[in-house]
């Protein structure tokens, strides 16, 4: 077994923030969709909220709004889990060759 002692928190950031952006625009794709064909928004808060917004708000706004939530959370979450795996010896790993074999990678090296 291995241990995730410690992660990138810059890393682990930039790769969130991508997750994130990816997803806003998938979000604001649906949006886009639902404000294209009010017939199919359920009527209440979600209906007059589209109607107050424009295209451009949601393609640009949704995106770069999860970026950034994205990246904010993720470097708390790292610094959290650097802080706590000092008290818990980090996260274990079990990993296995590509190949599917079972065999456990130790670390150690063959003499």
């Amino acid at each position: 077994m291995f241990r995730i002692k410690k992660v990138g928190i810059l890393n682990l950031a930039y790769t969130v923030t991508l997750v994130y952006f990816i997803l806003g625009i998938v979000l604001g794709i649906v949006l886009a969709v639902l404000k294209a064909n009010p017939g199919t928004v359920i009527s209440g808060s979600i209906g007059q909220d589209l109607t107050k917004i424009t295209y451009a708000q949601i393609v640009l706004i949704y995106p770069v709004a999860y970026a950034i939530g994205g990246f904010v959370v993720s470097i708390v979450v790292g610094f959290l889990y650097n802080t706590l795996s000092k008290l818990t010896g980090g996260v274990a790993v079990h990993l296995v060759k590509d190949s599917g074999s079972e065999r456990v990678f130790s670390g150690a090296k063959k003499k």
